[in-house]
């Protein structure tokens, strides 16, 4: 008995060590939604969506819900990723992103009141390094001091949608709040 719960024991330790969290990031940042409205939830409304994000060091992710009552497009080929240092970039998403096409994203149509999650990152930050196998590269410079350098930057992404028949682009931006040293547990 002894010795199963021993095992067990370290079994959950090796588990718990997978799951810590190590992150190879040294750094990272706290962001806000500025724009089209500021909201610190990052959460943004109106009269065809309704649409919630969350960021990690790689991608922006976000769930989106069409409230317009009919159906609601997402044309992910004009979609892009505004960079801090101002450039833009071709935006993929989900579909694409680990994809020889992910330069050019299929549309997105959702139902009305079809919720759907997704995620946006630069089609120029993955690398494929083998067949099947991709690398993404983080946002922004996480590894050494001039990480807070990020501090005040703004990016973001750019969507553009078909609702009730017209077309609009959402302009999304954030601005990084703050730069933390990352702390790892031990």
């Amino acid at each position: 008995m002894k010795t199963r719960l021993a095992v067990l024991a370290l079994a959950l330790l090796a588990l718990g060590g997978c799951m810590s969290g190590v992150s190879p990031y040294r750094y990272w940042n706290q962001y806000e939604l500025v724009s089209p409205a500021p909201a610190a939830a990052k959460r943004y409304t109106d009269e065809n969506i309704d649409i919630n994000f969350w960021l990690d060091e790689k991608r922006i992710h976000f769930m989106l819900k069409n409230l317009s009552g009919q159906p609601l497009t997402l044309d992910w080929s004009r979609a892009e990723y505004l960079h801090t240092d101002g450039g833009r970039h071709q935006a993929a998403n989900m579909d694409s992103l680990f994809t020889p096409g992910r330069g050019a994203p299929p549309p997105k149509t959702l139902a009305p009141g079809q919720e759907i999650r997704d995620f946006a990152a630069p089609a120029r930050n993955v690398e494929e390094l083998e067949t099947w196998t991709w690398y993404l590269y983080p946002l922004f410079n996480l590894f050494d001091d001039r990480a807070y350098d990020n501090k005040g930057k703004t990016f973001g992404l750019d969507i553009p949608v078909q609702a009730r028949g017209e077309w609009k682009t959402y302009h999304f931006r954030f601005v990084i709040q703050n730069v933390a040293p990352r702390q790892e547990l031990l």
